[in-house]
């Protein structure tokens, strides 16, 4: 359903606000060390970040202490809102789950009035998950982020 981009961008912003929580005094964190910690092959880390820059979602410094760091506090990023601005919003909308071309109200897939549900439920908990409790999780040990 979500692309490995789209997945991967929201741990990198999950880790960037378990970071701001643990560091308040250290703003920016470099893609390298974002990268590390996550497994996640640089370059194409980077191109995320690129893209969540270009979005709003983060913003980029570019010097000896520089990186990427948060535009917003934690609190008022969703999930969806990453997830719109990698994926596209109307990956929850118009997707066919069994990924038939011409799937839509007129020429149903078989899944696709059980699944018109469930892309609703999923919207609502997209938009209504923060990335500071996803954050907070992560600190207290009730989740993981990565491979540890």
């Amino acid at each position: 359903m979500l692309s490995k981009t789209c997945i991967y961008g929201i741990q990198a912003t999950i880790f960037l606000a378990q970071q701001h929580k643990q560091q308040s005094n250290r703003h920016y964190i470099p893609v390298a060390e974002i990268s590390r910690a996550l497994n996640i092959p640089h370059q194409f880390l980077k191109k995320i970040m690129q893209g969540l820059v270009e979005s709003g979602i983060l913003i980029s410094q570019r010097s000896a202490k520089g990186g990427v760091a948060l535009a917003h506090e934690a609190s008022r990023i969703s999930i969806f809102d990453i997830i719109r601005s990698i994926d596209g919003a109307e990956i929850l909308i118009s997707d066919c789950i069994l990924k038939l071309p011409g799937c839509g109200d007129e020429k149903p897939c078989p899944m696709h009035h059980h699944w018109a549900v469930e892309r609703s439920r999923l919207r609502i908990l997209f938009e209504n998950t923060m990335l500071d409790t996803l954050a907070d999780n992560v600190s207290k040990g009730f989740t993981r982020l990565g491979i540890e």
